[in-house]
């Protein structure tokens, strides 16, 4: 079965696909859950701009000028590009969490890999003047158990190709980086808990274009006392490597870049109408999600964390075919893995998850699809927790005829979301359903025929 005649056919789309439950899985994640009392993690840009993290946690994110935005849309793009031509060579966006820390490593190959993105850096300058860059490689080789890592920059020009360089750099003391970075999170955590930043190190960016500063928010002067300990000084050795340099660059190819994808998010297909008014209102089609930046995590922040308590490299991003959305694909031991929270009141069986909440597995299918892959994870954390029962629940997912119904279904889709978007005809896509309708804001012009009912993450 490879065709379907009808795209909006769930119960016929989801023939396709076995559930089964998984409770070792669903064990040996349990263990790893942090507590619920446990404040959310410190992110390893969070060390290098304390400053910046503290105002963050404190008033929320700033507002950052269109210009600065474009930039960072534009140096992403570029970003997840390079990443996806070089899939082959490791493992891309390897997140991981050890006790309060968290990070993602670019590319885990035989060594980590950091990759930046923007201008041109000047002619001849030693690594030493990037030394955040160094500092986040040193600290990502210390997570991994690797004194050697890998620092590329894919140099952006409006007229030209990037450039890329590639620097191999080895680092003395493993254990002093790891020390410097438990001081630090102990300060950064002192600082949120105290409501000051006075100890916090003077801010690299006060002049250099810092958005909290431009909106009145911090009360940083520039000449603030607290320099930090390098973990600079613990480099020894950088060597250049053009020949990793040119064979990425072959892997672009004399592409004119990223391609530009219509369909942010997966969702969009799962419920259209809505994608389509998103658009029509003039939000974005990807945008990172709105999680809270300080106080302890929810029932699903808890279940990411437990899969990124895992071995490093068991928590990564797929590398996505040109027709996907922007949406990153989690993987989780190498497939695809969704994380969704409920507020059931009892264990879910398979045909209950087919039944109550088809939109995890249609959307799972999808992320298959436009990955290749044939098996994923669905992990349902119960908030709050079952009285009896592990808190979370693994259920294993294969798509028992190949990835065919689900492609057929996703590419109809989209060609369907397209043509309704070009003909400004939002009445052609099938409307969303009830449990939606509460919290949409387009529910009076929409036309959706639903009425409000539960809601799900």
């Amino acid at each position: 079965m490879s065709e379907i005649p009808d795209p909006w056919d769930v119960p016929g789309i989801l023939q396709a696909v076995r559930l089964t439950d998984d409770p070792a899985l669903a064990s040996e994640l349990s263990v790893r859950l942090p507590l619920p009392s446990e404040p959310r993690t410190i992110s390893v840009g969070d060390l290098l701009a304390p400053r910046r993290a503290f105002w963050r946690r404190v008033h929320g994110p700033a507002p950052v000028p269109l210009d600065r935005e474009l930039q960072l849309v534009r140096g992403r793009a570029w970003h997840r590009w390079l990443g996806d031509a070089i899939a082959s060579e490791g493992r891309l966006e390897v997140r991981f969490r050890r006790g309060g820390l968290s990070g993602r490593i670019d590319l885990l190959s035989e060594v980590p890999v950091e990759i930046k993105t923007g201008a041109a850096p000047p002619e001849g300058r030693a690594p030493e003047d990037w030394p955040e860059q160094v500092e986040q490689l040193a600290i990502y080789c210390a997570v991994a158990g690797s004194r050697v890592g890998r620092l590329a920059h894919l140099a952006l020009s409006d007229d030209r190709p990037p450039a890329i360089s590639v620097g191999e750099l080895e680092f003395r003391d493993l254990e002093g980086v790891s020390a410097e970075v438990l001081a630090r999170e102990r300060t950064l955590r002192s600082a949120l808990d105290g409501g000051r930043p006075d100890r916090l190190a003077r801010c690299h960016w006060f002049s250099l274009g810092c958005e909290f500063r431009a909106a009145g928010v911090c009360d940083c002067r520039g000449d603030e006392g607290g320099e930090r300990t390098s973990i600079v000084e613990h480099l020894s050795r950088r060597t250049p490597r053009p020949e990793i340099a040119s064979r990425w660059a072959g892997a672009l190819g004399p592409t004119a870049g990223p391609a530009d994808r219509s369909l942010g998010h997966f969702r969009d297909l799962l419920y259209p109408r809505r994608a389509y008014f998103d658009r029509a209102a003039g939000r974005p089609a990807i945008a990172p999600p709105m999680r809270p930046v300080s106080g302890p995590g929810d029932a699903y922040d808890r279940a990411v964390g437990a899969l990124e308590h895992g071995t490093i490299g068991e928590v990564h991003r797929l590398s996505v075919r040109r027709e996907g959305p922007e949406e990153d694909v989690l993987a989780w031991r190498g497939s695809p893995c969704l994380v969704r929270s409920s507020r059931v009141r009892y264990r879910l069986t398979a045909d209950d998850v087919q039944g109550r909440f088809p939109q995890y597995l249609l959307d799972l299918g999808f992320r298959c699809a436009v990955t290749g892959t044939e098996r994923a994870t669905l992990v349902v954390a119960y908030d709050p927790p079952l009285p009896g029962e592990l808190p979370l629940q693994v259920f294993r997912v294969e798509l028992t005829g190949g990835t065919g119904v689900f492609a057929s279904a996703w590419r109809s889709r989209r060609a369907t979301f397209d043509r309704a978007l070009t003909e400004a005809a939002p009445g052609s896509l099938p409307g969303c359903p009830g449990w939606m309708t509460a919290s949409c804001p387009y529910r009076d012009v929409c036309g959706c025929p639903g009425e409000p009912g539960r809601s799900q993450r």
